[in-house]
């Protein structure tokens, strides 16, 4: 009688266990937002593969005193030039020349950048997906064709 009660309570904590796992698995799973992530957000917030933009970064722009349209213009502004700074820096090693790629990248993504995608949270951070229609390989190609090496 001992040992059944014994086999039985194991049973049932082995299967509570399993349960509750299961629930807990489920939940750190899903996708949800950063700054809350009780609540569920859409599939880009946790994918960034977005069709037509192979080159795409999630950016948040936490609440302030901004309209919705000044954060989104105000944060991919910072993306673009983020982008310009990194990438004329990495391609070009004399100063000039570093300065009249960053000139040229920041005119062409200011054209190809997009905002995808774009969220508000319940904490009011607005979540956008910025994306480029070409690869990184695609804008060093024509940076290089406007701004040879030297």
């Amino acid at each position: 009688m001992v040992m059944r009660s014994a086999t039985l309570s194991l049973v049932s904590l082995l299967v509570l266990s399993a349960c509750s796992n299961r629930a807990i698995d489920t939940e750190m799973s899903r996708c949800a937002f950063a700054d809350s992530p009780r609540t569920p957000a859409p599939a880009f917030i946790c994918d960034p593969n977005i069709t037509d933009f192979p080159v795409t970064v999630l950016l948040a722009s936490e609440p302030s005193a901004e309209s919705v349209s000044e954060r989104i213009n105000r944060t991919l502004t910072e993306q673009i030039t983020f982008w310009a700074d990194s990438w004329s820096q990495a391609w070009y090693q004399s100063e000039a020349s570093q300065l009249a790629a960053n000139e040229f990248l920041l005119d062409a993504l200011a054209d190809m950048a997009r905002v995808v995608r774009s969220r508000a949270s319940p904490t009011g951070t607005l979540w956008l997906m910025v994306g480029l229609p070409m690869t990184v390989m695609d804008v060093r190609t024509q940076t290089l064709a406007t701004v040879p090496l030297r």
